[in-house]
């Protein structure tokens, strides 16, 4: 009997991969060859040199965490002298207001890594980190963390070999785990900070030429890792409902206090805002009932996972042009920190 495959299972049962994008408000990306365990930077070269302390000081500071690679050797062998390392910090774009930015420092070995990012940003400041320079390239991240989930290594290696024999190569790069096991293979495009699912070689490309055209391949669309997650799902409404693929088609996503009709805390209101022609302010908006409610899964979620579990499901309930200009009757924005995966 062939093993238990999470990211097969969800697919069988027809499980929706939109409104599923982990909560990441910033990115570090730290370059690691060799092997990694199951908590990427703990296990592995890095984790010689850093510790869970550090680790748990840059989820204080709103900061992801990722162990990335080129490839999977280590440097150091025969013509492989050079043991620098690259480090990448990103300020991803928020829906309908900054864009995205990213920077790098290199450090000579792994060593070099705690001191170098001891003092980034995160959260609470914006701008370059002190001694980083800006870094231009997109970033392609595929998910390829076997030791965490089977799946991840089983759906994301084939995918990262695609990408590093296409004329994408040079924004590729495996990375560890990025959320939504499930959903493998996984991709992330900073610095906008998008999600895709079930990407294989042909879907890869079609998510990765519409970018460069700006827009969004809706069929392998997440969401997006600045919203939360019924903000997401309102956001992936406007934009099937209405036909609108372009990045900067849809702008910010607002809770409003609106009465649903639905059971209380079951369904929430937005108002997405929309662009049109390249506008810098926003110039239409529409209103969107959601409806969140949790249906059992018949397997689990991972690979490993536990039986009886559950998985949210997003239903939309209405969405109409809202009546009032754009920006007006909001709440906080629900999901404004982004949850945690």
């Amino acid at each position: 009997m062939a093993p238990y495959s999470c990211a097969r299972a969800a697919f069988e049962r027809s499980e929706s991969i939109f409104a599923t994008a982990s909560g990441v408000r910033r990115w570090l990306l730290v370059e690691v060859c060799g092997s990694w365990g199951h908590n990427a930077p703990i296990d592995s070269d890095l984790g010689d040199h850093v510790d869970r302390a550090w680790l748990a000081a840059n989820k204080t500071r709103g900061i992801r965490t990722l162990t990335v690679r080129r490839n999977l050797r280590r440097p150091g062998g025969a013509g492989e002298a050079d043991t620098r390392v690259e480090l990448i910090y990103v300020d991803p774009a928020v829906s309908g207001g900054r864009g995205g930015q990213a920077w790098h420092r290199q450090v000579d070995d792994l060593a070099g890594v705690a001191a170098a990012t001891s003092d980034l940003p995160g959260v609470n400041q914006r701008g370059a980190p002190d001694g980083w320079d800006c870094w231009t390239q997109p970033l392609t991240l595929v998910c390829t963390h076997g030791r965490h989930d089977a799946c991840c290594a089983s759906f994301g290696r084939p995918l990262i070999r695609h990408l590093r024999e296409s004329h994408w190569a040079d924004s590729a790069w495996e990375s560890s785990h990025l959320g939504g096991d499930r959903f493998a293979a996984n991709m992330v495009l900073l610095p906008d900070s998008l999600y895709f699912g079930r990407c294989d070689p042909e879907s890869a490309d079609a998510v990765l030429e519409a970018h460069a055209d700006g827009r969004i391949h809706l069929p392998n669309y997440r969401g997006r890792s600045t919203l939360g997650f019924t903000q997401q799902a309102a956001e992936y409404f406007v934009r099937t409902e209405v036909g609108l693929d372009r990045l900067r088609d849809v702008g910010a996503v607002h809770r409003v206090e609106r009465n649903t009709g639905g059971e209380s805390g079951h369904q929430l209101c937005f108002r997405v805002d929309t662009y049109e022609n390249g506008s810098e302010t926003a110039t239409g908006a529409y209103e969107v009932v959601v409806e969140r409610n949790t249906t059992p899964s018949p397997s689990p979620l991972t690979c490993k996972g536990p039986d009886e579990v559950s998985y949210p499901v997003y239903r939309l309930v209405d969405l109409a042009e809202a009546a009032e200009p754009p920006g007006s009757g909001l709440i906080t924005p629900e999901g404004s920190t982004a949850p945690a995966d």
